[in-house]
């Protein structure tokens, strides 16, 4: 759990360069935890994706660089840096276009 004041830009940095070591083209890192309330850095590469998951009880997604699009199903949506949106359930994937940052806010169990 971290407390105190985050600095995001720099974890953004971080999550970044870590991401363009990850084979996989992304890397998180948790920047909240109080109760069941999270939040998480993400940054996903240009191109790369998270991979169709199950949505947590309650999720927010808010992009603070690059774009990304939440797909679920047939239906598809592109966030823009400083765009923020209740993330579709109960399954979605999350694709970068340009290289993204952005945090996740979720409920969980």
């Amino acid at each position: 759990m971290t407390h105190g004041l985050i600095d995001v830009a720099r974890i953004a940095a971080e999550e970044l360069e870590r991401a363009r070591a990850n084979p996989h083209g992304r890397s998180a890192r948790a920047l909240t935890h109080d109760g069941r309330l999270r939040h998480t850095l993400l940054a996903i590469l240009d191109g790369e994706s998270l991979g169709e998951h199950a949505k947590p009880e309650s999720a927010t997604l808010h992009v603070l660089s690059g774009s990304l699009v939440v797909s679920s199903g047939e239906e598809e949506t592109r966030l823009e840096a400083g765009q923020l949106a209740v993330l579709p359930g109960p399954s979605h994937d999350v694709t970068a276009v340009g290289d993204a940052v952005a945090i996740l806010t979720t409920l969980a169990g």
